[in-house]
């Protein structure tokens, strides 16, 4: 017997190693407009000259290619239409579901290949979870993955809050498939200079990481379609489930365990669905000894996608996400005290949910997409003093509760051979609710205002815009309106843009108004429920060239003018335009702010070709405000960024080893100066921003990921190390008034953070 085992377990070892280790990647070829396309040349290169595999798409648009594991250039071409080039990695038990757009350009044209964006999408980065999983210290996060392109700031290192070109991270707008959603972030008061909750942003985003194909940021302009927010557009694309087998996912890290699960509802139809767990384990952080604030953390979520094709074209997409979030301090015993946060005992929860569906369909010559989803998000903080020996802040409570119901329909008809017209309609109601109280026992109203009420309404947004070839000139215009029905104002927002192609170069001249609607708070100032829409005049110039080498090189110049930003009526250097973590005042807002953001980017990328990719960003920018006098500095004018990203994997047989590293140069944000006078009479932190902004020291930081990755016959395990900050490099995040030390204090930013990571795909 015990032979007979030993043969078994040999001729098993040996049919392991005879197996050809494989992966499936499938997807579907449609263009823009939603139609497929049959016949469509699929093909996968590891060099620059012969593709490894090729296939056509069937009557369907569908195709499927069998790759060993690695990483491999994907371009999809079909005739009249622009070619399409993407990264791909190939993993073992691991099948890669896409879902691929070409868009339809006159003949000359179909030799350009832009990659990931379309040939019109001045403005536009899109990065791929795949990025997203191998750039270093992003905490699995996309928003983070932004910080390396030009003009985008991370507010503070605790947050994956947005600086963008100089606008405060509050005119950044959230969509998920298409649809506007509430912060869909965990801990939305991380790194804020009050520890008070924001409107964007906050510790890590609530869709992890092994949900998403894509996240779409859109910025410097704002095409017809698109608004409410002034500094950029983040909508994040979910991606298919697996449509032949069932799939799984299991990671651990420092920071969360993940399992996810995905496969065919039904293969014939290709319908599939895909869900994910993340569980937080933080905990673990700072029982290493990382430095977390002593905040006790936790949080989890789970996000699902259900994916149904049409038999005539077209889809069905259905998405649902909850997660709940808290962080507590428990004051420490009063001999123990070093800091003002010690005797303090705070506590914040937060549950943010939503669900959705988005249908693509084709009943005639219009093709029209439409969605629904309802989201919401729930946030208290409560911070208590333990004693009250003298006078300081005794007690704030935070309560907020908002919702929104989002829908949208929009058509697209082709005009002739290289036209289209597109009309559609946005429609969000706001259901928000407010509630802030801050009590000293030096308690006076004008540095603390009670704030407490409703905002409820009606967001419309009708638009429609025309899109015309000429040659290899493309030509759009288009007209939005918007309009809020709490206080009934309006908004009218026409745009244009003009675009040049050639061979290898894509330039375009761009320029439109954008509005958005204020802050919750900002309504519900004594006297301000009037406030209308903010607005933004926007135009971008932007070249893109391909150059040999796989190399791209993307340089833009962009002038933003600011009107009707609200200010208060009496003190005009009070301006929304440098709000960000909830600060509100106990004077009247009114439509008088003006500010001006304007600037100079540039980029040079390498996609992962042959092992090695890097990208180099940099920007030099302004970013003012109108204090009733002249022209100053806002409290997001950096000045300056400049970042280095850049990787390599070795490979041998199914083994692969990479390390990357990211290096990060920017100008320091801003704040205003600490009145130490009335702070110490009142017991909190008083800023005087009456005399400005001053800036603080530049930021600097060196993030590391080092990963093994081992394919065998049906499952792929991936090891990983991520240090943020391997310098250790104390970067200023702001200074305050610690009533206990009785002096201006300066808070850091986050020192080395080690996350270790072990993932099985099978």
């Amino acid at each position: 017997m015990r032979v007979l085992f030993l043969m078994v377990g040999l001729g098993l070892t040996l049919f392991s190693y005879a197996q050809e280790i494989t992966g499936n990647v499938s997807g579907k070829v449609t263009s823009v407009s939603g139609e497929v396309l049959a016949g469509a040349n699929v093909a996968a290169y590891q060099n620059a000259t012969t593709p490894v595999a090729g296939v056509a798409t069937n009557e369907a648009g569908k195709f499927s290619l069998s790759l060993a594991p690695g990483r491999y250039n994907l371009i999809v071409s079909f005739t009249g239409y622009q070619s399409r080039e993407s990264e791909l990695l190939v993993i073992a038990g691991k099948a890669s579901n896409l879902v691929i757009t070409l868009q339809e350009v006159p003949t000359e044209l179909e030799e350009i290949v832009v990659s990931p964006e379309l040939v019109n999408d001045a403005g536009l980065t899109s990065v791929s979870i795949e990025k997203t999983m191998r750039v270093p210290a992003n905490f699995f996060d996309p928003v983070r993955m932004l910080t390396s392109y030009p003009g985008v700031v991370a507010a503070n290192d605790q947050a994956n809050s947005i600086i963008v070109k100089g606008y405060s991270p509050n005119y950044v707008l959230w969509r998920v498939e298409g649809l506007d959603v509430v912060n869909p972030n965990h801990l939305a008061n991380a790194g804020t200079m009050g520890d008070k909750p924001t409107a964007n942003g906050g510790g890590v985003s609530i869709l992890s990481g092994q949900v998403l194909e894509r996240t779409d940021f859109r910025s410097g302009y704002l095409p017809t379609g698109f608004g409410n927010g002034l500094a950029g557009i983040m909508d994040m694309k979910l991606r298919n489930g697996a449509t032949d087998k069932m799939q799984y996912t299991a990671q651990a890290s420092l920071i969360g365990m993940d399992v996810a699960a995905e496969g065919p509802l039904n293969k014939e139809r290709g319908s599939s669905f895909l869900v994910n767990y993340r569980y937080s384990t933080v905990g673990l952080l700072g029982s290493m000894g990382v430095d977390l604030g002593d905040e006790a953390i936790n949080f989890q979520d789970v996000t699902f996608h259900v994916s149904a094709p049409h038999k005539s074209g077209g889809e069905l997409s259905v998405f649902g996400f909850m997660g709940g979030s808290k962080n507590v301090f428990n004051a420490k015993p009063q001999d123990e005290w070093e800091e003002e946060k010690d005797r303090y005992d705070i506590r914040f929860e937060g549950l943010t949910y939503g669900v959705g569906l988005v249908n693509r369909f084709k009943p005639g010559p219009w093709n029209f997409v439409a969605g629904l989803s309802y989201s919401g998000q729930q946030q208290e903080r409560n911070s208590q003093s333990a004693t009250v020996p003298y006078p300081y802040v005794y007690r704030e409570a935070y309560n907020s509760d908002n919702a929104i119901l989002s829908g949208f329909v929009k058509a697209t008809h082709k005009l002739g051979a290289y036209g289209n017209v597109e009309t559609g309609l946005r429609l969000n109601h706001y259901q928000q609710q407010l509630e802030s109280e801050t009590v000293t026992q030096a308690y006076l109203d004008i540095f603390t205002p009670y704030i407490r009420g409703q905002v409820n309404g009606l967001l419309m947004q009708p638009y429609a815009s025309w899109t015309k070839y000429l040659g290899t000139w493309q030509v759009n215009a288009g007209l939005q309106y918007v309009r809020f029905g709490f206080n009934n104002t309006d908004s009218w927002e026409p745009k244009a843009s003009v675009t040049k192609s050639g061979k290898n170069n894509t330039f375009s001249l761009s320029a439109g108004t954008t509005s958005q609607m204020q802050q919750t708070q900002n309504y519900l100032v004594v006297g301000s429920s009037h406030l209308g829409f903010t607005r933004s005049h926007q135009a971008l110039a932007e070249w893109k060239r391909q150059l040999p080498g796989q190399l791209r090189l993307t340089t833009s110049a962009f002038y933003h003018l600011i009107t009707d930003a609200p200010v208060v009526r009496d003190a005009p250097y009070y301006s929304t335009l440098n709000q960000w973590d909830g600060n509100s005042w106990n004077d009247t807002l009114v439509n008088a702010g003006k500010g001006r953001n304007y600037g100079v980017e540039a980029s040079l990328e390498k996609r992962f070709y042959n092992n090695v990719y890097f990208v180099v960003s940099g920007s030099r920018y302004e970013a003012k405000f109108y204090n009733g006098a002249s022209y100053f500095n806002s409290r997001f004018n950096t000045k300056f960024t400049s970042s280095l990203l850049a990787g390599k994997e070795w490979n041998k047989k199914n083994r692969s080893f990479g390390m990357h590293v990211r290096m990060l140069y920017l100008g320091g944000v801003r704040q205003p100066l600490v009145d130490l006078i009335t702070s110490e009479q009142i017991g909190t932190t008083i800023y005087n921003e009456q005399l400005g902004f001053y800036r603080l020291p530049d930021y600097f930081r060196t993030d590391l990921r080092v990963s093994w990755r081992k394919n065998k016959p049906g499952y792929t395990r991936t090891l990983s190390i991520d240090i943020q900050n391997v310098t250790s490099q104390q970067n200023t995040a702001y200074t305050y008034y610690d009533t206990f030390l009785k002096k201006e204090t300066t808070k850091y930013q986050l020192g080395i953070i080690p996350i270790l990571a072990y993932r099985v795909d099978f």
